[in-house]
Formats: structure tokens, sequence, C-alpha cells
């Protein structure tokens, strides 16, 4: 139930950072600017207590997957022309992966395909019946791969007893490193204005501490994963309110994702996860009474 909750909160955290990052694009801010406000704060949420027990090489790969999955999404969003919405949904296509990946069930596999459906009739209605990727639409799938397979590592780091808080504060310490060294290299402009970076920075830092919670097995990362489908419904809402017209295809294809993450396995795994963990009873060896 936690991991479950947890989920529908980083959806709204991650529909808030896309919202922010596609009204200020006509201040064009680079992506390094973002990434490093993201981490200092994450940083600061989340300082280096201890040290980490897992491979290294796991916290590496999960390094430049968070990276790239956030580096992705931000060049995408600041695109011209690129919808918030519809960047969200491709995003959104990593729960078929991590889910295919990590669960056995079909009931999660089933949910995962459906909510890729839903992405892929919502890409076939912006362009009248066909598939074209422009480069934000490219861009934004090759972050969701990256995002698909952060959400694996983090399972696996739970897995080989990495708690949540070194697996952030590894994660978030060795970006900064990254991000300043790629800043010293292609040396981007300052932001016009600072506003976009604190808030985006905030918002995306806590939602990685959020997440990093939430994923406590390969398992719980693919539900959540499939959860933070949800940033897209409330995207969609907001633009309707704003007055855009849904045709009916893109409600079709609405319904779909909510569907998905309807039938997402929910209170059966996590009751499973109960039963796996109790305590076993020690079983009598010859000699014993």
């Amino acid at each position: 139930m936690q991991s479950i909750i947890l989920g529908v909160f980083a959806s709204l955290l991650s529909a808030a950072t896309a919202w922010v990052v596609s009204y200020s694009s006509n201040d064009y801010i680079s992506p390094l600017w973002l990434l490093l406000g993201q981490y200092i704060v994450g940083i600061i949420l989340s300082p280096p207590k201890q040290k980490p027990v897992a491979p290294l090489t796991l916290h590496g790969i999960r390094l430049v997957a968070g990276i790239w999955a956030f580096a992705g999404y931000y060049i995408a969003l600041a695109t011209p022309g690129a919808s918030a919405a519809d960047a969200s949904m491709l995003l959104n296509t990593a729960p078929i992966f991590a889910t295919f990946y990590a669960v056995k069930q079909n009931r999660a596999r089933l949910s995962a395909i459906l909510a890729f459906v839903g992405v892929a009739l919502t890409i076939i209605s912006e362009h009248k019946g066909g598939l074209h990727f422009a480069i934000w639409q490219f861009l934004a799938l090759t972050s969701a791969l990256a995002y698909a397979a952060s959400f694996i590592i983090l399972g696996l780091l739970a897995d080989r007893g990495e708690k949540p808080k070194p697996t952030s504060s590894v994660y978030n310490l060795l970006s900064v490193l990254v991000i300043i060294i790629l800043i010293a290299i292609y040396r981007p402009p300052l932001p016009i204005h600072w506003w976009p970076v604190i808030v985006v920075g905030g918002i995306a830092a806590l939602r990685i501490q959020v997440l990093t919670i939430a994923v406590t097995s390969p398992e719980a990362s693919a539900k959540v994963s499939i959860l933070t489908n949800l940033a897209f419904v409330w995207l969609a809402i907001a633009e309707v309110i704003q007055g855009t017209h849904y045709t009916l295809l893109q409600w079709v294809s609405m319904a779909l994702v909510i569907l998905g993450v309807g039938i997402s396995p929910g209170s059966n795994a996590a009751q499973k996860d109960k039963i796996r963990n109790r305590p076993r009873r020690p079983q009598r060896t010859d000699g014993q009474h």
C-alpha cells in the first residue's frame, strides 16, 4: 500500500516538473543547470552518511540511466512545439520495459501493455493516424528507456541490501560531480531567471527521494513505475481545464492508461510479499524435540 501511495504522489511531482519546464521554455535554460539544481537539493535532503554495500557497478549504471532519464526529458520539454502531456506519456512507456523484466504476473504485464497502447494511440491521434516521431518525441522515448533501467536497478540495489538513504546519497553526490564536469566542458549560458532551476530542482529531488523509499524490490519498482503513468492524466486534466479540446481517440487512449494503472498489481502483490517474508518455524532435525 505504501508503494502505491508514494507512486501516485511521485506522479503528481512529475506532472509539476513537466509543467514548470514547459512553462519556462521561452527563456531557454540548459538542462545542465536544471540537473545541477536538482541534485544539489537531493544532497541537502539526503546527505551522505553511510557507505554503500551494493556493488559500485550497479550504482554507476543507475547514475548514467538516471541522468539521461532527466536530461532527455528536460531537453524534450524545452524543444519548441513540444507538448508537456505528450512528452510525459512517452516517458511513461518505461513501465512496459520495467514490468516485463521484473514481474512475471500476467496481470502486471497486461496493465503495462494497456498503458503502452494508450500512449501509442495518443501519438497516432497527434499525427492524423500515422506514426511519426519528432526529435523531442525521440528524446522522450530514449529517456523512458533510461527511466525504466533506473527503476529496475533501484530494485536490484534493494535486493542486495542497499538502503534508500545510501542509494540516494551516492546517486546525488556522483551526479553533481558529473554535471559540474559537463558544465565546465560545455559552458552553457547562465539562466536569465533562476526560479525554474530552484523549483524544478526541489520538486525533482523530492520525487527521487519518494521513489527511492517506495522501491523495495524489483517487483515494487515495476509497480511504482506503472503508477507514474498518472502524471499524464494530471497534465491532460490541466490542459482540458485550460480549454484544450480532446478527440474521441485521445479520450480512449487516456482511458487505456487509467485502466492499465487500475489493474496493476496492488494489494494482492503486497499480500504475497507479506506471506513470502513471514518468518518460518524452524524444521526439526534428528535429535531435536
